[in-house]
């Protein structure tokens, strides 16, 4: 896309689930983490009679208008909801030339599509000068994420409209403070992409059948939540690695592992971390792994990249969106 000086750009980060996963989605606790990677919506004003929409990463080289008649695929309907609320069908004079980029991987459990509603919502309130706050920001993008998710818990919008760290409870949160500065937070993606309604179904599913002990494991899980927060306000990098491998084995104990994830945590604590976990739905995706030794960091990523995974330390975000345009 040409930028210009009317060009608008707005971006959003991914983030970690650090703790509680699935037992979110029914209320429990939860404590989540914003990262470096971030998804970015640039909008230039078009005289075209319809908006526009270019996603490079997931369709190169093509353009969709959208008008009455059109309809985007599947890929794209959160995108379209977003756009179609907030440009009712009335006459104007300029129309979106929307163009969303992303560093985030799809799929992975790092809140791709959240970042994406984020950016695209925070954008497209820049271009009509609707003067918005974050909350109202974070509520549409909630609704963008139920188009994808179904059901979702809300903490993905939330942290990465926010960013930071956050504690998130039934809807509910507040900022926990992270010092990242003497540890490290490694994010392996095993390349098995998932579908985040199918799985988090799935234990829904599992759930219906046997209540009971579904949610002894959420308990356990809201446990390993609030002691995570605490450990985290202390900075106690062994306890918050215990704690991550603690909520590893209640996740698989839910049935969302793989034999991917398996293989990585095996090569990640042959490493000496701390702790490790996958983060999101599970059945692929990431695993977040933390260590405190930079040099075993290295040597843990460079085996894992030997073996075909990718594998990156991952610095939080401390900024939920920005306004690109005048980001520095």
């Amino acid at each position: 896309m040409d930028m210009d000086n009317e060009s608008i750009s707005y971006s959003a980060p991914g983030k970690i689930i650090l703790f509680g996963e699935h037992a979110v989605v029914y209320g429990y606790a939860a404590i989540a983490i914003a990262v470096e990677l971030r998804a970015k919506c640039t909008i230039v004003p078009s005289l075209s009679k319809n908006p526009s929409i270019l996603t490079p990463d997931l369709f190169p080289n093509k353009s969709f208008t959208i008008n009455k008649d059109t309809s985007l695929p599947s890929s794209l309907r959160a995108i379209e909801f977003v756009i179609r609320e907030m440009l009712p069908s009335k006459k104007r004079t300029q129309y979106p030339r929307i163009e969303i980029t992303s560093e985030i991987p799809p799929s992975a459990g790092l809140g791709s599509s959240a970042a994406v509603a984020v950016s695209l919502i925070s954008s497209l309130h820049a271009f009509l000068n609707i003067n918005s706050n974050l909350d109202e920001i974070n509520r549409m993008a909630f609704e963008a994420e139920k188009i994808i998710h179904g059901s979702p818990s809300g903490i993905d919008n939330t942290i990465s409209t926010f960013g930071g760290g956050i504690y998130y409870e039934n809807e509910v949160k507040r900022k926990i403070l992270i010092d990242d500065k003497s540890c490290f937070f490694v994010i392996v993606n095993s390349l098995i992409p998932r579908n985040t309604k199918d799985v988090v179904e799935k234990v829904k599913q599992r759930r219906d059948k046997n209540k009971q002990e579904i949610d002894q494991i959420y308990e356990e899980i809201q446990s390993i939540s609030t002691q995570g927060e605490m450990s985290l306000k202390k900075g106690d990098h062994e306890r918050i690695g215990t704690l991550m491998s603690e909520n590893q084995n209640l996740l698989e104990k839910l049935g969302v592992g793989h034999p991917e994830l398996t293989k990585i945590i095996r090569l990640v604590d042959k490493h000496d971390a701390l702790g490790r976990k996958l983060t999101g739905a599970g059945e692929g995706g990431c695993i977040v792994a933390l260590f405190d030794d930079y040099q075993k960091t290295q040597q843990a990523i460079n085996t894992l990249k030997e073996k075909g995974f990718q594998a990156f330390i991952t610095n939080i975000s401390s900024e939920g969106v920005r306004n690109e345009t005048e980001h520095v």
